[in-house]
């Protein structure tokens, strides 16, 4: 008999403000499925290399730091500036999504599971976008 597993995950909204001071955000095009042609943040699913935090809980901020650096090679320099924005508590899922502050936009280094990116500020998204990405900045725009 298969026992259902929780799926456990996390992302990361890399944001920055513009010269002008407009608040923007680094979006990726998914290049595969299930999401292929939406636009997201980088983010998966935790794996057991990831670990768990010193009180014995999964470690979602290690899952996205990850997931960032081996979707777009972006790196948190300082893991203590994450901070917790949006999170997702189901039977069986369990996702978490982080804002990491930038001082500027930076390009990512590489893409893998993107096809392109962009910088957008929050009156130019572009569509369509993964399920839960507009209450996800919706809740950095609240928390910035």
């Amino acid at each position: 008999m298969n026992r259902l597993r929780t799926y456990h995950g996390a992302g990361i909204i890399f944001w920055t403000h513009t010269k002008k001071g407009e608040l923007v955000i680094l979006l990726g095009k998914r290049s595969m499925n299930p999401q292929n042609h939406r636009w997201s943040f980088p983010g998966g699913g935790w794996e057991t290399a990831d670990g768990y935090e010193s009180d014995g809980n999964i470690s979602y901020k290690a899952a996205a730091r990850r997931e960032s650096i081996e979707e777009m090679g972006m790196k948190v320099s300082d893991p203590s500036a994450l901070r917790l924005i949006w999170s997702l508590t189901l039977p069986f899922f369990r996702y978490k999504v982080y804002s990491y502050h930038l001082e500027g936009m930076m390009n990512p280094p590489h893409i893998s599971e993107f096809s392109e990116y962009r910088w957008c500020t929050l009156d130019s998204l572009p569509k369509p976008l993964v399920a839960f990405v507009p209450s996800q900045i919706r809740a950095l725009k609240r928390k910035t």
